[in-house]
């Protein structure tokens, strides 16, 4: 990789399969509202690095690689929030409380644990991330259509929790397509 060259990376826990499957479930009971992210791109994401060349990349390689993670239980708390980092950058786009909009994310709640706290916090210190009002969630997909904030916290959710399996760290190439580029299994 030339060292002009840069990519938009973040860092996520895999989502355990048999909470994947009810939010898999989830998503095919909202499909009228909801375009799912993709089941192999569900996750909890814990930072970003934005345009990373590839001197950052090795850095961010060697942390994931290097430490001892410990494992977080993934348990969903049933807040349900929407809004959109792409949708923003439109100067016409207003975010509403309470409507969740066409394009935005719908976002499910994930427990931020001890394990979890951990985890993001040991990525983004030694990698000087800044995540403000750090929230961690799954997403559940984007919206196809506007309806009210209140319908999508009517959801029914998932109450199953059970071990991250892994630690990735991603390449951004689209809004809702990733590539993996490193996987660190958790104990």
């Amino acid at each position: 990789m030339a060292s002009s060259t840069t990519v938009n990376v973040f860092f996520s826990l895999r989502v355990p399969a048999d909470l994947v499957q009810t939010v898999v479930d989830l998503q095919k009971e909202q499909r009228d509202r909801v375009n799912p992210q993709a089941r192999e791109h569900l996750h909890i994401t814990l930072g970003f690095l934005h345009q990373a060349d590839a001197g950052r990349l090795a850095d961010a390689a060697a942390v994931i690689s290097s430490t001892t993670w410990p494992t977080p239980t993934i348990r969903l708390t049933g807040e349900v929030r929407h809004g959109s980092w792409a949708l923003q950058k439109n100067p016409d786009y207003r975010y509403r409380d309470d409507l969740v909009q066409k394009g935005e994310q719908v976002r499910l709640g994930v427990e931020l644990t001890s394990e979890l706290r951990e985890v993001q916090t040991g990525i983004t210190q030694r990698l000087d991330i800044t995540e403000d009002g750090y929230w961690p969630h799954v997403t559940l997909g984007l919206a196809r259509c506007d309806f009210p904030r209140s319908e999508a916290e009517a959801m029914r959710l998932p109450t199953l929790s059970a071990p991250s399996a892994g630690l990735d760290m991603q390449q951004e190439i689209t809004a809702t397509d990733f590539r993996i580029l490193i996987n660190r299994p958790l104990a």
